[in-house]
C-alpha cells in the first residue's frame, strides 16, 4: 500500500499473517512522522531514534523494530532486537527499490513479516529561471 500526504510519501507491505498491510504498523508511522515533524525546529539533520516495540493489530503478539530520522522512517514487524540492522535495511532497500545498488540481499536468519517506510517529500527542482537581460533602447 503506498500513499502521499503533505509531508511523507508511505510504504506498507502486507503483514504474511494479516494478508493486508498491518494498521498498527500504519498508526505508529503515522505518528512517528507527526512526532519528528514536532522536533524538527529542536533536532539537528542527523538526529535518529531507534527502538523496539509490540504492535498490537490482531491476537498474535508482533514484536517490531523501528529506526526514524528526518531522511526515512523504518517500521519492521515481526523481528527480534538481536536482528542485524544492516541487513535489515538491506531487504528494505530491496523491497522498496531504494538506490540503485544492485548487490545481492543476505540471507536473513529471519525476515520481517512486514515492513512500514515513510520518506520525507523533497521540493523538486524546478526550471531555473532565465535572468532578464536589459535591452539597450
Amino acid at each position: 500500500m503506498n500513499w502521499t500526504d503533505t509531508t511523507h510519501r508511505y510504504s506498507l507491505s502486507n503483514c504474511q499473517y494479516l494478508g493486508r498491510p498491518c494498521p498498527a504498523a500504519e498508526r505508529m508511522l503515522s505518528r512517528l512522522t507527526t512526532a519528528l515533524g514536532q522536533a524538527r525546529t529542536v533536532t539537528t539533520d542527523d538526529f535518529e531514534i531507534a527502538g523496539n516495540c509490540e504492535l498490537t493489530a490482531c491476537d498474535r503478539p508482533c514484536q517490531a523494530r523501528f529506526s526514524a530520522s528526518h531522511d526515512r522512517i523504518r517500521i519492521y514487524c515481526g523481528i527480534s532486537p538481536e536482528a542485524d540492522q544492516g541487513s535489515l535495511d538491506q531487504f528494505a532497500d530491496a523491497l522498496f527499490c531504494q538506490g540503485a545498488d544492485s548487490r545481492p540481499i543476505t540471507r536473513l536468519p529471519e525476515y520481517p513479516c512486514g515492513l512500514a517506510q515513510a520518506l520525507p517529500l523533497r521540493p523538486q527542482p524546478g526550471p531555473t529561471p532565465t535572468p532578464l537581460q536589459s535591452v539597450p533602447a
